[in-house]
């Protein structure tokens, strides 16, 4: 198993009740930049994962190239992990996630993953509910394009950097990257700006001028 800083089971609980939206704002509160590119969409929707990263670098493959070492990252990975695969090209056009490695991953009890790429056999990973984000959908194969070269180490995926133990919480909205050092000041920031959402949406409900409801909250 890999060994790497995973967090409490208390804070990753309440991740699940709080929106990818809220998560995005305190971050950016903080100076951070988050949140993954609008190009990371699920596979599955109403699906929320939340889990500590294992990371994989693809490179571009000389010869017939492999992915190797990322099935050993998901063999070593705990259950609840999420697999975040970065690549060093733009991997639209290749499907570097599939019905097999989905299958795997969900028997292993793993948490999702990330891919900054394609996936493929969509209608089998649907069926068996495993959640995905992936830039996009394409049927074609990572073998001989792009190979495995790095595992657990810092990587880009959706426009973010990525460190091995960050906290992945996606939802319908995308997906954000809390750094692990951060989790729980996040936490804190994101319940506040869900608290004056929910005052906010109250007094909307009641007809309430929007432009005067937010500049009692001053929060939009």
């Amino acid at each position: 198993m890999f060994e790497i800083e995973r967090p409490p089971q208390k804070l990753l609980r309440k991740l699940y009740d709080i929106p990818t939206a809220s998560l995005a704002d305190a971050l950016d509160r903080t100076g951070i930049r988050g949140f993954m590119s609008h190009r990371i969409k699920p596979v599955l929707e109403g699906v929320k994962m939340v889990g500590p990263a294992i990371t994989v670098w693809d490179t571009v493959a000389v010869g017939r190239g492999g992915v190797e070492m990322t099935l050993e990252a998901m063999d070593n990975a705990c259950p609840g992990d999420i697999i975040v695969k970065g690549v060093s090209i733009d991997a639209s056009d290749i499907s570097i996630w599939g019905g097999l490695m989905a299958t795997s991953a969900k028997a292993r009890g793993l948490g999702g993953a990330v891919v900054d790429g394609g996936v493929r056999d969509l209608k089998e990973i649907r069926e068996m509910k495993f959640q995905i984000f992936s830039k996009s959908i394409v049927p074609s194969t990572s073998v001989g394009r792009l190979v495995t070269v790095k595992v657990n180490t810092p990587i880009v995926c959706g426009g973010v950097i990525v460190h091995p133990g960050d906290v992945i919480v996606g939802d319908d909205d995308g997906v954000v990257v809390i750094p692990k050092e951060k989790l729980e000041e996040i936490i804190e920031e994101a319940l506040r700006i869900d608290e004056i959402e929910r005052k906010e949406a109250e007094e909307l409900k009641k007809g309430k001028s929007i432009v005067e409801t937010i500049r009692k909250y001053t929060r939009v």
